[in-house]
């Protein structure tokens, strides 16, 4: 038995993105940024750039997701369809100082950032005013209570990252790897998702005007006998809605995807409240949900206008085609008047056309007699007696002709 051609790629996939060992009194920053095609020999250059800096290996293939970790530094790359992630660990203390000229000097254009503290529980109990000013906190037990979060979510400073503390209580290795990487993915996904309000703000005027014409179309549908017009202006209005619907299909998609994989990535930090500050759950339920509900209303608006478009469109059409049938119903019935017309002049002319018969049967008669008989008497005795059975000639001709033309009457 022979492997099959994707065995290896279906079986490494599973261990494609493992979770690394961290350990407390560290920084983190985590970065998400759009990067063009043009741009990905830059990024190349500027990771290898950082990790010869640093004394850190190089992975055989830098456009894939690689992690490599040096003595004091560590580089976590991973690319995605419409951005990548760039997570830079500081190993040897409580600071993210020596990280941010990095970041700073890779190609694209930045849509979110995060800096995490991870510090343990002999440091004491952490003030939030040292760290989040005298913004809303939020925090909570993490982990089956293994460790503890604050953040404000507010991305602070020149560099406009949102800060989050996290303080060790009993985290194995690869359990700070994954709550790390946790936290990292919140804040990417928190803010990918929200790419697609602007288009969603930004299509509900126009969803509402449509809804307005559309109903003034189907008001008129059944007042008015141009069905035609009607049917323009709706194959007008189904174009209109196709370009809205291609044009915003795939960011909604993609938003609902990215606000998915964030419900997972909080489930799986299996919160518990710390008293007094609300969990990370609950900010981000609170703050995004309006923003959510208004992305999948503006999905949920166009599937809806496109199916009452098509019902509008087949209600039209069903008009047109009972009034293409009528009017085909009454062209058959004129086709019917003429040929009853014509058959009606046919009997009429079926006597004449008896007399005509009658008429070249006498005469054939008459001349096959004068030259077939030499003798005068017996000649025009017979030609008497042919004269006088004429009325019997015309007689069984009509009934020949009647009985030929009988289906054609029944017809």
């Amino acid at each position: 038995m022979r492997n099959h051609v994707l065995r290896n790629e279906i079986s490494q996939e599973v261990h494609a993105r493992p979770f690394q060992k961290l350990y407390p009194e560290m920084g983190v920053v985590h970065v998400a940024a759009t990067c063009d095609a043009e741009d990905r020999v830059a990024l190349q250059d500027s990771l290898s750039k950082v990790m010869l800096e640093n004394s850190i290996p190089l992975p055989d293939d830098l456009s894939r997701f690689f992690h490599a970790s040096g003595e004091t530094m560590a580089v976590r790359y991973e690319p995605h369809n419409e951005f990548y992630t760039l997570t830079l660990y500081q190993l040897d203390e409580r600071s993210t100082g020596r990280l941010h000229p990095y970041w700073k000097n890779f190609p694209g254009a930045m849509l979110c950032g995060v800096e995490i503290l991870f510090e343990d529980q002999s440091a004491g109990v952490p003030n939030p005013k040292d760290y989040f000013s005298n913004r809303q906190v939020s925090g909570s037990l993490v982990m089956g209570g293994a460790a503890k979060v604050w953040t404000d979510f507010y991305p602070a400073g020149e560099d406009g990252l949102v800060r989050v503390l996290v303080q060790n209580v009993s985290l194995l290795s690869f359990q700070a790897g994954r709550l790390i990487q946790r936290l990292c993915e919140i804040e990417t996904y928190r803010h990918t998702a929200l790419l697609a309000l602007p288009d969603a703000k930004a299509v509900m005027p126009q969803l509402t005007e449509m809804d307005k014409q559309l109903a003034k179309i189907t008001h008129e549908i059944a007042s008015s006998s141009n069905s035609q017009d009607l049917l323009t202006e709706l194959m007008l209005l189904a174009a209109r809605l196709e370009e809205l619907s291609a044009d915003t299909a795939n960011r909604f998609s993609a938003s609902e995807a990215y606000f998915t994989v964030l419900d997972n990535r909080i489930t799986e930090l299996r919160e518990a409240r710390i008293e007094g500050l609300q969990t990370m759950a609950q900010f981000v339920e609170r703050r995004l949900d309006p923003a959510r509900k208004t992305c999948r209303s503006a999905k949920e608006r166009i599937e809806r206008l496109s199916i009452r478009i098509a019902r509008a469109t087949e209600l039209i059409r069903s008009q047109v085609d009972l009034s293409i049938e009528q009017q085909n119903q009454q062209l058959l019935s004129g086709l019917n008047d003429r040929s009853r017309r014509q058959l009606r002049l046919q009997a009429k002319l079926e006597s004449f056309t008896i007399i005509v018969v009658t008429y070249y049967a006498f005469d054939l008669l008459e001349r096959s007699i004068r030259n077939s008989i030499t003798i005068d008497s017996l000649r025009d005795d017979i030609l008497w007696w042919v004269s006088v059975s004429v009325p019997l000639i015309a007689g069984v001709l009509w009934l020949y002709v009647r009985r030929l033309l009988k289906d054609y009457g029944e017809d």
